[in-house]
């Protein structure tokens, strides 16, 4: 082995690397061991403050004091406070909808199904109650027997908020944590174990990397973390983002039956559109996902490629 790759090998501890990553074979000799940075999601965290800034608002319209003052800041702001309020659980459903599927639609590292799901359960929870609220007071004038449907109260802006942003941040640290990789001379290994019962390993061997590709963010830049993409022949590191109305279009017949599709594909398709390209995946189960040191990293892999 080279210089450099010895000098790695030097840092870790190759018994609790073994621990780590029990499929390691016996023939494998580690070399380093990582995983992703506390700042390789700040994403996440800084869409868990966007939500409960925009949980505050909407609370500080509802209950806040009435905006005083001359000037046209306070003019501003004080519309502002009247169009929160007026528009209430409508206008907080609207504004959660749109934060999640600009979320989805921009393909951001916060793009992800559960990260989405979050999203959407946060504006689901005050319109589901405000509904229910409605229509029991709706079959309360029909008949007395309707039990006391669940009623939505200002209040409950400032407790969702804090709540659900706390929970966000806590499944956040515990995602970043769940991930582990080890490079050996023989292969890379990706291990992920995430609330107990989501887990999966597998490695990647030197042979079939036909490309590496690392690319630290600018926030990555400034912090020392990024991410190195192994490409393989199969397709492992590569993710294709399909349009749902390109797809939707693509999928078009000229046949009368199909007619009722094409609309239906036209008028909705924008609802789980994402940009259509083709990309390394930033998923942290399959490349080295915000790592510190990613250039050295990927030097490192390099090496051993070419020792083989």
């Amino acid at each position: 082995m080279s210089e450099y790759v010895e000098r790695f090998r030097a840092e870790i501890d190759e018994r609790s690397v073994r621990v780590a990553f029990p499929e390691m074979t016996d023939s494998e000799t580690p070399i380093w061991a990582g995983s992703p940075s506390f700042f390789s999601m700040a994403g996440h965290y800084f869409l868990a403050t966007l939500i409960l800034v925009i949980h505050l608002m909407f609370f500080w319209a509802a209950e806040g004091p009435d905006v005083e003052g001359e000037g046209q800041a306070n003019f501003a702001i004080g519309i502002f406070k009247w169009i929160l309020d007026v528009s209430g659980v409508l206008g907080f459903v609207v504004v959660l909808f749109a934060v999640a599927k600009i979320n989805h639609y921009l393909n951001f590292s916060t793009s992800s199904r559960w990260t989405t799901t979050w999203l959407l359960l946060n504006g689901a929870i005050p319109l589901l109650m405000v509904v229910a609220d409605l229509s029991g007071k709706v079959l309360g004038s029909f008949t007395e027997e309707i039990p006391d449907s669940p009623q939505w109260f200002q209040i409950y802006y400032l407790i969702l908020g804090i709540f659900s942003s706390a929970s966000m941040a806590a499944l956040t640290v515990m995602y970043q944590r769940a991930f582990r990789y080890a490079i050996t001379d023989k292969r890379i290994h990706i291990r992920k174990e995430f609330l107990y019962f989501d887990t999966s390993a597998h490695g990647i061997s030197f042979d079939n990397i036909e490309n590496l590709k690392a690319d630290p963010s600018i926030i990555g830049k400034v912090f020392g973390f990024g991410n190195v993409h192994m490409v393989t022949a199969s397709g492992i590191g590569l993710r294709e983002d399909e349009s749902g109305i390109g797809a939707g279009l693509a999928a078009n017949t000229d046949s009368t039956s199909e007619g009722g599709k094409r609309l239906t594909r036209a008028a909705f398709g924008w609802i789980s559109a994402q940009r259509q390209r083709t990309t390394v995946d930033q998923d942290p189960e399959d490349c080295l996902y915000g790592i510190r040191n990613p250039m050295g990293i990927y030097r490192l892999i390099n090496e051993l490629v070419d020792i083989r």
